[in-house]
């Protein structure tokens, strides 16, 4: 803690530090854990966010600059939330199977831990089933319990910030249905019957849920919203694999940023194909309304693309010269020869008056010539003066980098150049170059068919 304590002395003593940076600190008991982990949640999920080692004396510290919102603390299996807005001091222990406040902390964390208090037990044993042995006949008694004195302990959830009041309050009405339906999903000794079950349940279900993309500010709001349409599902007796179950699944998220947040994380994850993935991004791309959504998409497709021959190509968009976004499938019905390349690139320029030249003997045909540059978007000015210096021909598009073409082809190297037939098939994703006559060749031969 040694060091820690100085860094943050120094820090503090800074003009503008204290009121920056937010300090979380206290010990681990009886938890045995060597090294603390604080997540941040990003689009409904924890992501590591940092680590502490545990001290000889069980202390642990972390000094940051957060982005204000939900945060959780502890390691994979069990961590805690935690609320960092900037500028603060939270001190939390780490016990074997909760977490508890010791000392200075935030309003906004006294009253979050007024409710993880009260809701610790029902938590562990739904969540962390792992942890403690249990089953409905324990189980529900104690939720009916927690559902009783529910409406009680929110209006004691004040702040004095309105903001994360209404915050927390959704925060426990999420939690508590994912609390319910959880359970229901984790192995037990004992399984109940649906008649057994508390009369709460019959009412987790409505179409005033989910009716935007709030959830996803909490630390489990992805698996809150997974769990929640599987147990929608199941109440309409529809099990996984079905016709019509993805359709049906949707119909139960009003808000398209959560459909597309459950695509990914409950119907992406299990293709085994880049068919599937292909038909997939056809009949629900619409619903991947943000970068992360189309990023983390797109990582799926480039994971199960197979660059062997005669295989579908993997499409891309780029903006051309004039900024028109042009995609590999607007040339469907011509040969299409790609050249992967950058203004930086040495060997790229050195096949240059070879491309042109491969240009102006296959001129006339069902060919076309796509140069696709890495140069950064930063760079774009430089493009265009090269392009327009060295007279290149063809359609011309700029990547913005080592993006999605680079992955989906493996490209580690440029200039790269690639070969695709009449039908938007794979000739060849590692061709010769234009310095090489086997290239002009292997056009011909595909003008051929």
């Amino acid at each position: 803690m040694k060091n820690y304590l100085f860094i943050l002395l120094l820090c503090l003593a800074l003009p503008g530090c204290a009121q920056e940076y937010s300090t979380i600190k206290g010990f681990v008991k009886g938890a045995g854990l060597k090294e603390v982990t604080l997540y941040k949640t990003v689009d409904g999920s924890p992501q590591v966010y940092a680590t502490s080692r545990v001290g000889a004396d069980g202390s642990y510290g972390f000094l940051l600059n957060p982005e204000p919102g939900f945060y959780s603390i502890g390691e994979e299996r069990l961590n805690f939330p935690v609320y960092l807005k900037g500028g603060e001091e939270v001190n939390i222990d780490l016990l074997e199977t909760r977490a508890g406040l010791n000392g200075k902390n935030t309003k906004e964390n006294k009253a979050l831990y007024l409710w993880a208090d009260y809701a610790a037990d029902i938590r562990l044993k739904s969540v962390f089933f792992e942890r403690t042995l249990s089953n409905y006949e324990d189980f529900f008694p104690e939720f009916e319990a927690y559902v009783a004195g529910l409406d009680e302990l929110k209006n004691r959830l004040k702040s004095g910030n309105k903001a994360f009041d209404a915050l927390l309050a959704e925060y426990v009405n999420y939690a508590t249905d994912y609390y319910a339906v959880i359970f229901l999903y984790t192995p037990r000794t004992k399984h109940p019957e649906k008649s057994m079950r508390p009369d709460y349940y019959r009412h987790i279900v409505s179409e005033d849920k989910f009716t935007d993309d709030g959830v996803l500010q909490f630390p489990d709001g992805v698996r809150m919203l997974s769990s929640y349409v599987s147990f929608a599902q199941e109440e309409n007796d529809l099990k996984y694999g079905d016709a019509q179950y993805t359709e049906n699944s949707l119909s139960y998220l009003p808000d398209n940023r959560l459909k597309g947040e459950y695509l990914i994380s409950s119907v992406f994850r299990n293709f085994k194909s880049y068919g599937q993935y292909l038909s997939a991004m056809e009949q629900y791309g619409k619903y991947l309304v943000t970068p992360s959504l189309k990023e983390r998409a797109e990582a799926v497709g480039t994971k199960l693309y197979d660059t062997k021959p005669g295989g579908r190509a993997a499409d891309f968009t780029y903006p051309d010269t004039g900024g028109k976004m042009v995609s590999l499938s607007d040339f469907k019905g011509k040969v299409v020869l790609v050249d992967v390349w950058a203004t930086w690139c040495g060997p790229c320029r050195q096949q240059i008056p070879y491309l042109k030249k491969l240009e102006e003997e296959l001129h006339g045909e069902d060919i076309v010539f796509l140069g696709v540059s890495v140069d950064e978007s930063k760079d774009k000015q430089k493009w265009l003066d090269f392009i327009e210096k060295e007279d290149l021909k063809g359609v011309q598009l700029l990547a913005g980098g080592w993006s999605k073409i680079t992955k989906d082809y493996k490209i580690n190297g440029i200039p790269r150049f690639m070969v695709f037939d009449k039908q938007g098939n794979i000739v060849s994703v590692d061709a010769p170059r234009p310095s090489s006559p086997e290239l002009k060749r292997m056009l011909e031969t595909e003008l051929k068919k």
